[in-house]
Order: C-alpha cells, then structure tokens, then sequence
C-alpha cells in the first residue's frame, strides 16, 4: 500500500512539473516567435501578429507564477512577461514587473534589472536618464553577449535623438561582439541602410557583404545584393555593375529583383550618357514586367526623360498617366499625378495665353503681324480692356512650372522676362524680376542675374526680395526693410499696438507683391477682429487678402473667417436698411492718429 501512495505521489509530481514545463515552454516558443518578426521589422512599427504573440507569453508567463509560485521558471516568467509588456509598449506594466523582478531577484542578476528598467526610461520620455544608466552598465563585469546588448540599445535611442553617426559606431561594436547569428544579420541590415543614407558607401559595401554572409532571410540577401549594384553604380564602378548584374540575372534564385536590376541598369546607361540604351531598356522593362512596381518606376522614368531630354510634354503626361494603371501602390504615384497636372496647368496657361495675346492684337488694331503670338511686342500697349494681370499670371505659372519642376531654367527666365520687359507692371512684376535674376544665378549666367538683380534693389529696395538678395550677395542691410519692419511690428505691439498696426500697413503699401505683405494683412486683420472687435476693419484686411493674395497660405486658413465676417455684415447691413457699395478700413475711430486706409487705390496703381 505505501508502495502504491509512493507512486501516486510521483505520478502526481510529474505531472505537474510537466504541466506548468509546457506551459513555461510555449511561452518561450511564442516570444521567440514574435522576437523574430519584430527584429525582422527592426526599425518599423512591430507587426499585429508579434504584439498577438507577446499576449500570449504574458497569459502562459502569468499562469506559471500564479499556479506555481515556487517554480524555478519564476524568475524567467517575470522577466517574459516585462519585455513582452514592454514590446506592446505597455511601459507602466513593464515598468511595474521589472520592479518586481528588480525586488526579488535585482541581487543576483543585476544586469537584467538595471537594462530594463533603462529601456523603460528610454520609452517614457527620458532619453538621457537611460543613456546615462546604459553607459553606467557598460562600466561593470559583462559578458559579450551583455555588452552587445547594451550598444544596441544605446545605438537605439541615438538614432531616435538623430545622433547616426555615434549610434553607427554602437552597431558596430554590438554586431561584433553578438554570438547570435541572426541578430548579427539585422545588425548589419540596420548598418547597412543608415550607412547608405549617410553616404557612406564604403561602410555600406561592408555591411551588406557581411548581412549576406550572416542572415538566413532570402529577402534580406536580395536587398542586400540589390544595395552593393546600386553603390558600385553611383561609385562610378562600372564594370562591377555590369558583371554583378550580369551574374544576378542569370541566377533564378534571385528572380523576385532581376526586375529592379534592370532599372540599375538603366540609371548606369544615364550615368554614361548612352540615353538611347536607356529609353530601349525601358521599353523593353514595360513588357517584361507588365502590371508591377517595376513598370511602374519604368513609365515614370519614361516620362522623366520626355521632360528633361526631349521636352516633349504630351508623350510626358502620356507616361506618366501610366503609372497609377500600372502598379497603383508605386512609391512614383503621388509624384507622377502630381506632374500630369502641372503639365495641364502649364498647357492651360499657354492656351490662355495665346488667347490673351490674339485679344490684345485685335483689341488695339496694332500693323504689326507675327505667325508666333507668344513673341507679339505689346509692352506699349495701354488698353484698359486687356487682362495684363492674367497673362502675367499664366507667364509666371509657366515660368515656376520650368524654372522648379521641369528642370528648364532657360526657358523660365524667357517667360519671367516676358512679364518684367513686355508687359505693363502687374503684381508679378517685382517677383518675375526677383525670380528670373535667382534662377539665372543658379544656371551660371552671373552677368543677367545681376543685372537683373540691381534693377530689383533699385525699384523695390525695401522689398523682401531686396532684403534677399542683399544678404545673398553680402551687400549692406537696408533700414526699412519689409522683413524688418515686420520684425519690428511684432516686437512694440505688446506696448504699442496702434503703431504696430501702422507698421504693418506700411508694408502693404510698399511690399504689395511679396509674401510679407499676405503676413502683414492677415496680421491686421486678425487684430481688428479678435483684439479689437472692429468688424469692418477686419473685413477690410481679410478682403484685401483675397483680392491681392487668394492663393496665399494666409488668405487660404482666413477665408472661412473672411466669409462669416461678410455675412454677419451684410445681415446688419440689411437691417439697418443701409447698403455699402465698398468695403471700408473705419480703423480711424480706434486712434485718431492712424489715418484711414486708401491703400486700396494706392496699391491697385
């Protein structure tokens, strides 16, 4: 009989020991689980399926403690359950097991208490504080394995302070002294892509040999092989492309990049100027790997080429209208439906344009014949019937759209100065002149741009863009400047808000044309109207807005205001059985010494 208790009792024993085993067991599968998806995605958000993996550490984790309190696996439950918390981003729970494990067994393994409560620190906001208790660990007796981890996580809130270079130097150390394979392989990715983005190349080259060497991920090697292409391209290396390309196209295991090194390929044909090879490996591209990311980046640079090469803008837009329909998630969707609407702006503007100019012709009977509207000379034409201030307007949309999208700075300048030398003086006059005199600078011709340059400093010396120039060129500041009075509209409104006010008004009145002037406006219209409840004023400002700056950041956040304001306006308007035929600045009733404004004449001429 005592035999058969004995072996009941055993059985018994067993049986416990393996269940809460199991149990301990499973929630050491499923972290090692989601700790390899999550280095995986080292520096992206961890995915859905490890955070649900973390959960159930944290539920067979507690199970072990709870049910087994005495177990030997409770100090390693606690410390799965506080890195699982922790990777959910449950800080106050980590933060809150790992003083638990700190209190009862912080003694006998005190590098796992300090290092995690550190990494707790770290991801509540205390960047520095953990730096310091990172730094204080390295200071004792470790292990590799321990200081590999404590170079990592130092090297991991560097780079979230934007310190790259001294977190490059902590991977470093942290890959060569790791034992663990597979973190050494997303240790080199990291280095890899921080290096790539820093420009250093050389460092970059080391990295990706040694992820190839190190990780076990096919995605991993083919990013790898695809990145040491692409720097010995842009190091001008240019037999190794050849043959590394050659060699990666012939291998099937690497299918899934075969097309993306085809467009290395062809960026290393740009690079050596043999554009025809270029555009027939593009082609080629199209038909190769139809419907993909691939034919998607080939039709944008297709359409690249249209501009920038052929300046053929209706085969541009036809190439870059291809590449929504060909791969909808391409990283070239938002930029290449961006550019088919610049191009029909700019085809817009030069419909309206030739439109314009064929009024002009016929509206002031001129002798003068010209086959090419564009080129008509009517900078003495005065006829009040013309719209000069919308052909400035299509004049300068195409000059921007040139000068600052299309790469074709030539061009740019001919449609500016078409604006400042044919064209009676509009509200883009001062621009035009300030912008053609920056984009030939930029294109080398110094002699225009400074002729240009002194005939802007001689018409507009308090202008914004004199104040540009001046500083660009080294010249000698300007008392008076529209910057500086607005500075210094800023700076005495505490104390002196009616002279304020005055400050600003003055600089519509001699910036009309620059930005400064849209920041002056709604500056005095917002005072008017929130500080000192003059409704008309206000309207007045935000009306100046929208007529002399509509598509201002200023007009666009103030329109909703401006409309309320006008309607309440006309409500009183309507009620007091009076009708206003013009918007009017009644500012004068605030201070007797801040005249009424009529810059609504003066600015208009």
């Amino acid at each position: 009989m005592k035999n058969i208790n004995y072996i009941i009792f055993i059985v018994l024993l067993c049986s416990c020991s393996c269940a809460y085993f199991n149990t301990f067991y499973n929630a050491q599968q499923y972290f090692k689980k989601a700790e390899k998806i999550r280095l995986e995605k080292a520096g992206e958000s961890i995915p859905i399926s490890a955070i649900d993996d973390y959960s159930k550490v944290i539920e067979k984790s507690k199970r072990v403690i709870d049910d087994f309190p005495d177990s030997d696996y409770r100090m390693d439950a606690l410390l799965l359950i506080g890195k699982s918390h922790f990777h959910r981003q449950e800080y106050r729970l980590a933060e809150a097991t790992f003083q638990q494990f700190d209190d009862e067994f912080g003694v006998e393994f005190p590098f796992e208490s300090g290092f995690w409560k550190a990494m707790v620190k770290w991801r509540q906001g205390r960047s520095q504080a953990a730096l310091d208790d990172l730094n204080e660990i390295l200071g004792s007796q470790l292990i590799s394995e321990q200081r590999s981890k404590v170079y990592l996580s130092i090297a991991e809130i560097q780079l979230e302070l934007d310190l790259d270079t001294d977190a490059l130097d902590n991977l470093l150390k942290g890959a060569e002294l790791t034992s663990d394979t597979d973190q050494r392989g997303q240790i080199y990715y990291r280095i890899s892509t921080l290096a790539f983005d820093k420009q250093d190349y050389d460092l970059a080259l080391r990295a990706n040999k040694n992820l190839i060497r190190y990780t076990t991920s096919k995605k991993r090697i083919e990013e790898a092989k695809l990145q040491i292409v692409r720097i010995h391209r842009i190091l001008g290396d240019w037999d190794i492309v050849m043959s590394e390309i050659k060699t990666i196209l012939t291998d099937d295991r690497f299918t899934r990049i075969h097309g993306s090194l085809e467009l290395e390929l062809v960026q290393l044909y740009q690079m050596k100027n043999e554009n025809s090879l270029a555009k027939n490996r593009l082609e080629s591209i199209i038909t190769d790997y139809p419907r993909t990311e691939t034919s998607a980046e080939a039709y944008y640079m297709l359409g690249e080429i249209a501009i920038n090469e052929n300046w053929d803008l209706d085969d541009a837009e036809k190439q870059y209208s291809q590449v929504t329909r060909e791969f909808r998630k391409s990283q070239y969707t938002p930029t290449a439906n961006l550019r088919v609407k610049q191009i029909k702006s700019y085809n817009e503007s030069m419909s309206s344009i030739s439109e314009l100019l064929n009024n002009i012709v016929t509206k002031i009977n001129s002798d003068t014949t010209n086959n090419d509207s564009t080129e008509v000379t009517i900078s003495h034409a005065n006829n009040n019937n013309v719209n000069y201030e919308s052909l400035a307007n299509h004049y300068y949309n195409m000059g921007e759209l040139e000068a600052f999208h299309f790469n074709q700075p030539k061009k740019a300048i001919n449609n500016f100065l078409m604006i400042v030398d044919s064209l009676p003086k509009t509200s883009k006059y001062s621009k035009s002149l300030f912008a053609s005199s920056y984009i030939a600078d930029q294109d080398g011709d110094s002699a225009l741009a400074i002729i240009l340059r002194d005939s802007l400093l001689k018409q507009f010396p308090r202008s914004e863009y004199a104040e540009y120039l001046r500083i660009r060129y080294n010249m000698p500041d300007l008392d008076g400047s529209s910057n500086q009075l607005f500075r210094e509209g800023e700076i005495i409104w505490i104390d002196e808000p009616m002279n304020a006010l005055g400050i600003f008004k003055k600089i519509l009145k001699q910036d009309k044309d620059s930005d400064v002037s849209a920041r002056s406006a709604m500056y005095i219209a917002v005072k008017y109207d929130r500080f000192f409840s003059i409704a008309d004023s206000a309207l007045y400002y935000y009306d100046w807005l929208q007529k002399y700056k509509p598509e201002s950041e200023q007009a666009l956040v103030t329109i909703d205001r401006y409309n309320e304001l006008k309607n309440v306006i006309s409500i009183l308007n309507e009620a007091d059985s009076f009708k206003s035929v013009d918007i009017i600045d009644t500012s004068i009733i605030v201070n007797n010494n801040v005249s009424n404004d009529s810059i609504d004449d003066k600015v208009d001429n």
